[in-house]
């Protein structure tokens, strides 16, 4: 019994390293398809709002902002006030995703144009591609998508984003 000892005890080891290799390897990880990763990027810490003709905030520590214009037309200037807007930002495998702490109202609306502003802070200038979603209100339908954009790629700039609302 004692010759036999090491190699039971080999054997163990050798059934127990490939059961917890083969454990450990999931259908995604044997696929030759590779799966994207998950969403993780959020802009820095919080966003910070801008009244209108104020000064953006830090400018001078290297961030920008990003500001959707929007302008109602009759039928749908009654959701100005109610406005739900979502920034996305797309993936390499071009799936959207919500970027977390850039939605709300619009900041303001006068007469027929709204806006809204979110501060960018400078390890995020230049990525992209980005978009903005304009909804009836928060929960509710999608009225308008932008254009694709880039967060701006120099500090102290301010991506503009224009939306037309018409019926």
């Amino acid at each position: 019994m004692r010759k036999w000892l090491p190699l039971l005890v080999l054997n163990f080891c050798i059934l127990a390293a490939v059961s917890w290799l083969a454990a450990g390897a999931t259908p995604a990880q044997q696929s030759a398809t590779p799966t994207p990763p998950p969403p993780t990027w959020t802009p820095g810490p919080a966003p910070i709002k801008t009244p209108q003709g104020a000064p953006l905030p830090a400018v001078g520590q290297g961030g920008g902002a990003i500001e959707l214009q929007v302008r109602f037309g009759p039928a749908t200037l009654k959701h100005g006030p109610e406005a739900w807007t979502v920034v996305q930002w797309q993936d390499a495998w071009g799936d959207w995703h919500d970027v977390e702490g850039w939605r709300g109202t619009l900041d303001e609306v006068v007469s027929a144009e709204g806006r809204k502003i979110w501060w960018v802070y400078r390890q995020d200038l230049g990525k992209g591609p980005f978009r903005w979603l304009v909804y009836n209100r928060a929960g509710g339908k999608l009225l308008a998508a932008s254009q694709l954009f880039n967060l701006p790629g120099v500090s102290g700039q301010t991506a503009k984003v224009q939306v037309v609302l018409e019926p």
